[in-house]
């Protein structure tokens, strides 16, 4: 009797696996082919040499000195006038002229608005003290600019005289001077400490308290002996021709027993 034998196959992994990791070598060297091959990446708009490297901008950040100095130069400013008379109250005139600054077509506003506001509240208050005066007077108010190049500012330099005028007698009754410093590119008001070491040095504050007192004395407003002023920095100040110009308006200014507006060009 013949007998049937069954011979069992194993499955087998081994050509799955094989067929697997010779698709991963043969794919990994196309990769490796491109990566090799490929261009280098490029940015929307720019050649290769324009893009800009770390040391290219820390080259260009700072300007120096002579790039400042001329932009400074060519920073364009105008003043325009604003006139206003004032006749409601009977023998009191108001007749103001006053500056308004504008740097390359912007208004600075803040500080046309400081003026305009100080010298109407200044005519507002005078009108009733002036109702019962037995003259006429007016309030005049005019001004004038200077500008200069102070280190690396641009300043202009308002100068605006208030004066009350008896009409009837033509003479000038009061006179006061106010002043306003302006650093054109930075739209903002300057003050002593801002300009006087670059204009008289680090003696600054000696030179000028000797030259305020020599000039009081001298002109025969005190004598030296009663003379006892110290400079605060807040006193009115201007710059024309390079030379610092300090103004002193008389008796409110506490310095000498006059109504003179005492104007003081300080030498270096």
């Amino acid at each position: 009797m013949e007998t049937i034998r069954f011979t069992e196959r194993k499955k087998t992994t081994k050509w799955p696996a094989i067929i697997v990791m010779s698709f991963l070598i043969i794919g990994g060297c196309f990769v490796a082919y491109a990566i090799k091959n490929e261009d280098n990446p490029k940015m929307l708009g720019f050649s290769a040499d324009s893009i800009p490297t770390v040391s290219d901008g820390l080259e260009n950040v700072e300007q120096t000195d002579a790039q400042k100095l001329e932009q400074i130069m060519n920073l364009n400013y105008e003043i325009k006038d604003v006139s206003s008379v004032d006749k409601s109250t009977k023998n009191f005139t108001g007749d103001m002229h006053l500056p308004t600054i504008y740097v390359d077509g912007k208004e600075i506003a803040e500080t046309n608005a400081k003026i305009q506001t100080e010298y109407t509240t200044r005519f507002d208050n005078l009108k009733s003290q002036m109702e019962k005066a037995e003259s006429n007077y007016s309030f005049n108010v005019t001004y004038t600019y200077f500008d200069n190049i102070v280190g690396l500012k641009k300043i202009v330099s308002l100068v605006i005289t208030q004066q009350i005028i008896d009409t009837d007698s033509k003479k000038v009754t009061s006179e006061k001077v106010t002043t306003y410093n302006i650093d054109l590119a930075a739209k903002a008001t300057l003050t002593q400490s801002d300009v006087l070491l670059e204009l008289l040095g680090k003696d600054y504050k000696d030179i000028l308290k000797e030259q305020v007192k020599n000039y009081i004395v001298d002109n025969g407003y005190i004598k030296e002996s009663n003379y006892n002023y110290e400079i605060t920095g807040l006193e009115n100040f201007y710059i024309k021709d390079s030379k610092f110009h300090i103004v002193f308006n008389g008796d409110s200014d506490n310095i000498v027993d006059t109504t003179d507006v005492i104007d003081i060009e300080i030498q270096k």
